[in-house]
């Protein structure tokens, strides 16, 4: 009887083909890629039937000779793959410079949107760094030419500004300096006018021309006042002495440093109200009396100009022209604010009229319901008559800092305002100007004036002027 064959079970039969299978995997990994292990030394062999043969029973090599045997092999047979070009490590290893630069240059030549392109030579890149140089350095020579332009922008800036600038800058911003403008000269010329009859009038006009008033050597005090009525020579001069000396009492006496227009303005107010409160108290009758006063403090750059009436003060200015800077506003009945005001307080605004009612002249102030006092101005010193129907004595007052193109000052009555335009004045003054002459100046404008008057009209206004040249 045949004996039954062992049965093996399914799951023995499947571990023992896969640990044949593994065997021989682990070989074929052995025969392709022959390392040298870290526990014992591997040599591969070829038996007859060209099947690789490994025997992993040698032991490792006892001599230097055989290693370096072992080395020879593994240099020969090994192969690195670098940028898809195969390279012998052998021969790399004896010359890598030389090495890396062939496989440059062989991806250089192989790439196809750059056939011609090759790796530059030494004296290629010599000649190429040169030109570099050269751009670089052309823009440090610009850069070098235009920081001397700018710094003798400066220089000149800086010069031009120390022309205008002084004094020590302030403390809470230091960029804030003070400018050097201020007057230099000043001249004054009154003469007066001359009646219907031929004869020479009283002068009713009156002036005051204070340097270093206050403190500073270069704070003035310029003021005109025209007089008008009986007593208007009187009034003048009342004005003309008292006023300044209120007006500098409280500028010596208020701390005006830190709000400097507010405290100005205070005293002018002030002032003129009390000057007015004392000529009424004066024992001058001013009933149908008054003066009109316009008034210019400087204080260094700074001009106060507080006006009454219709005397004048203006500068000429040269900008590649000259034009005119008013710093008063003559007070005329007929102006709407002024007007609006007389009517409020009883009174009424009309010119002198012919026997047909044409009106004649400017306009003047008028009672409601009589025909005095026949004022051509809203605002004066004294008036008494005039002052229960509007007509003031608070001042208008403008304040101005000066500039580098601010040439002269002039201050006059209406004697040189009114035949003479303030263009025709500038223009005038400013020859004058040129060559430093100020009381030249007030002579030909006061001549002028006086010839105007002649020509115009029957009488000659008291005519007044005051000049004052910047620097």
């Amino acid at each position: 009887m045949k004996q039954k064959a062992p049965q093996i079970s399914p799951n023995k039969l499947y571990a023992s083909l896969l640990k044949k299978k593994n065997e021989s995997e682990q070989q074929l990994k052995i025969v392709k890629s022959p390392i040298i292990q870290g526990t014992s030394f591997i040599n591969s062999q070829k038996n007859n039937e060209g099947q690789v043969k490994i025997d992993s029973k040698k032991p490792r090599p006892a001599s230097a000779k055989d290693l370096k045997d072992i080395s020879t092999v593994l240099l020969k047979k090994t192969h690195v793959r670098q940028n898809s070009k195969i390279i012998e490590t052998k021969e790399s290893s004896q010359n890598p410079t030389q090495s890396a630069l062939q496989l440059l240059q062989k991806i250089k030549a192989d790439r196809p949107d750059n056939k011609i392109g090759q790796i530059q030579t030494s004296k290629e890149i010599l000649q190429y760094h040169q030109q570099l140089i050269q751009k670089q350095y052309q823009k440090l020579l610009d850069l070098s030419k235009q920081t001397e332009y700018h710094q003798l922008k400066q220089q000149q800036q800086q010069q031009q500004k120390q022309k205008l600038f002084k004094g020590p800058r302030s403390i809470s911003n230091p960029d804030i300096s003070t400018l050097q403008l201020c007057i230099s000269k000043a001249h004054a010329k009154s003469i007066p006018g001359m009646l219907y009859t031929g004869q020479t009038k009283i002068n009713q006009d009156s002036y005051k021309l204070i340097q270093k008033f206050g403190t500073k050597e270069n704070d003035w005090y310029l003021q005109v006042s025209d007089g008008h009525g009986t007593n208007g020579h009187q009034v003048a001069q009342f004005v003309q002495e008292i006023l300044p000396a209120y007006i500098e009492q409280e500028v010596l006496q208020s701390p005006y440093y830190y709000d400097r227009d507010k405290t100005i303005t205070n005293i002018f107010k002030q002032n003129f109200q009390k000057t007015n409160e004392d000529l009424l108290n004066s024992g001058i009758d001013v009933a149908y009396s008054g003066a009109t006063t316009v008034v210019v403090i400087a204080f260094e750059n700074i001009l106060y100009c507080a006006n009454i009436g219709d005397s004048r003060a203006i500068i000429g200015r040269y900008d590649a022209k000259l034009s005119v800077v008013e710093l008063s506003k003559d007070h005329k009945p007929d102006c709407f604010l002024e007007q609006a005001r007389i009517i409020q307080r009883g009174g009424r605004v009309q010119a002198y009229s012919d026997e047909e009612g044409n009106p004649i002249g400017p306009a003047r102030v008028w009672k409601l319901d009589e025909d005095v006092p026949g004022l051509a101005m809203s605002r004066s010193f004294g008036d008494y008559v005039a002052s229960q129907v509007g007509v003031i004595c608070d001042p208008e007052i403008i304040k101005h800092q000066l500039l580098p193109t601010d040439k002269f000052l002039v201050v006059a009555s209406d004697g040189i305002w009114e035949f003479l335009s303030n263009e025709w004045v500038i223009e005038t003054v400013y020859e004058f100007y040129k060559k430093g002459d100020a009381i030249g100046a007030c002579s030909k404008l006061v001549q002028a004036a006086k010839e105007a008057w002649k020509r115009e009209d029957e009488v000659i206004d008291d005519i007044t002027v005051i000049l004052a040249f910047f620097k």
